[in-house]
């Protein structure tokens, strides 16, 4: 998995940012529903067709009580109980100038008739200090204002109708307001409704987290079992996403780990099989004349050195082979012995382990064109290490280069490393002994240890050896 460049969020923070949005989203959506459900009352329910309707409905099932109950208007409880059985309604009976009855649905002993007063009496105290009692007369219409002919005193917007009582007819005027629960209503939906957005989002929120957790739950389950060609595939920008990354991480790690240990292990097997076919060889040979000398089997001693000296050979050729066999597994083997390094002069180092090898091949007729460090540089390194690696390098020369051809050795400064290479022709008829490539092996792990690259190269009857070592700084680590 890719280390996502950019710095993950915090669950936390994505959390108080979830919170704000869905409180702002439930806020809003409750105001919508609000401000809609109250222009729909408006526009529908307190529309003036629909109130005309329904006051008409209520003026005639009103009259219809009134005709079928021969209701008086002095009634006042009568017509008090009929209003409150109604949807909030009041009800605003009149002579034509003042209003005589004035019931509503607030209270069911709340309402007023100007009939409850007609016989009333009022006690007063004469002169003579006695009670007395006057009877108070009926209220009746101002007969000036009659006269005047003032117009009734009628609201021009209520809904009003003549309705015949018993005792004569009366304007009876309507109002309601059965509006108020339906506002009401709107309020608590408005209410509702931005509790349920705030939830649903809050909800779906944590069921995205917890889908997520679920899933890399399940992956990491399944690379626990060993199926660890299964991607962790959970992709987020906060601590799960972290989690998923260094899960799979550890995932490719192990990956690598188990392919580098088959291929060590398949390499060690290769190496067995081509060792014990190797030792084979030389050791069946051994064996062989050995027999011949201890049964001997030759005619002089002439044959008898030679014989000898075959045993000779092939018995230092069995060394060489155990020799290499043990420094290959010294190099990799678990129990690998610690480098012993140290900051020395690679000019002077090199000088003197490719100087030793260089005089020796030339004492045997090889023909050296080395070319040294120009300048000075440190290297950190085992000084043992890389004799032993030098050691390997021209050992290979001497078994495979052709001895009539040039062996180049180029040393140099490349940026922040020293470059070595190693250059020769292969000989028409290589030593068929050495088939393990132990040596070169060797070499390669003893350069990466010290924190270089080694490779090989075999091309068109040319050999070339090319490593490359840090230079070391003074104030550096390690």
């Amino acid at each position: 998995m890719t280390r996502n460049a950019r710095k993950p969020r915090s669950l936390r923070l994505k959390f108080v940012l979830m919170l704000v949005i869905a409180l702002s989203a439930a806020v809003l959506l409750g105001w919508l529903t609000e401000v809609l459900g109250e222009a729909a009352i408006d526009n529908i329910y307190m529309s003036d067709e629909a109130q005309e309707k329904r006051a008409e409905a209520l003026l005639d099932d009103f009259e219809e009580y009134v005709r079928s109950v021969n209701l008086s208007v002095r009634q006042g409880k009568e017509i008090s109980r009929w209003a409150k059985h109604q949807n909030r309604v009041n009800l605003e009976i009149s002579d034509g100038y003042e209003i005589v009855v004035d019931s509503g649905w607030w209270d069911d002993n709340d309402y007023y008739s100007v009939f409850e007063f007609e016989n009333e009496a009022e006690v007063y105290t004469d002169e003579d200090g006695n009670l007395g009692i006057t009877d108070i007369e009926p209220l009746t219409p101002d007969p000036d204002l009659v006269e005047d002919g003032m117009e009734p005193i009628i609201e021009e917007e209520a809904f009003t109708r003549k309705i015949r009582f018993s005792d004569g007819v009366y304007y009876v005027t309507v109002y309601e307001i059965s509006e108020m629960p339906l506002y009401s209503t709107v309020t608590i939906a408005s209410y509702a409704v931005a509790i349920a957005v705030f939830m649903a989002l809050m909800l779906l929120y944590h069921q995205r987290i917890i889908k997520q957790i679920i899933k890399l739950s399940r992956e990491v389950e399944s690379i626990a079992h060993g199926n660890l060609d299964g991607q962790v595939t959970v992709k987020r920008r906060d601590e799960i996403g972290v989690l998923a990354e260094h899960v799979d991480t550890m995932r490719t790690s192990i990956i690598k780990q188990m392919r580098a240990e088959q291929e060590a292990w398949n390499a060690n097997s290769d190496l067995i099989t081509r060792m014990s076919h190797d030792i084979r060889t030389p050791l069946t040979v051994l064996l062989g004349f050995l027999e011949l000398l201890d049964e001997g089997g030759y005619s002089r001693d002439e044959n008898y050195r030679s014989y000898l000296n075959i045993c000779k050979e092939n018995t230092y050729q069995l060394k060489d082979l155990a020799d290499k066999l043990f420094q290959y597994f010294l190099v990799f083997g678990h129990k690998m012995y610690e480098l012993e390094l140290e900051v020395v002069d690679a000019r002077m180092l090199l000088a003197q382990l490719i100087g030793e090898h260089e005089m020796l091949l030339q004492e045997q007729g090889w023909q050296i064109e080395n070319q040294p460090l120009e300048r000075s540089a440190l290297l950190k390194v085992d000084a043992a290490y890389m004799k032993r690696l030098f050691n390997n390098l021209f050992s290979n020369i001497e078994k495979y280069a052709d001895r009539e051809q040039p062996v180049e050795i180029r040393q140099s400064m490349d940026g922040e490393q020293i470059h070595i290479i190693l250059k020769n022709r292969i000989r028409p008829d290589p030593n068929p002994v050495e088939s393990t490539n132990i040596g070169l092996k060797t070499c390669e792990r003893i350069v990466q240890l010290m924190g270089g690259t080694f490779r090989t190269v075999s091309e068109h009857g040319v050999f070339l050896a090319q490593l490359r070592l840090p230079v070391w700084k003074e104030g550096e680590e390690g």
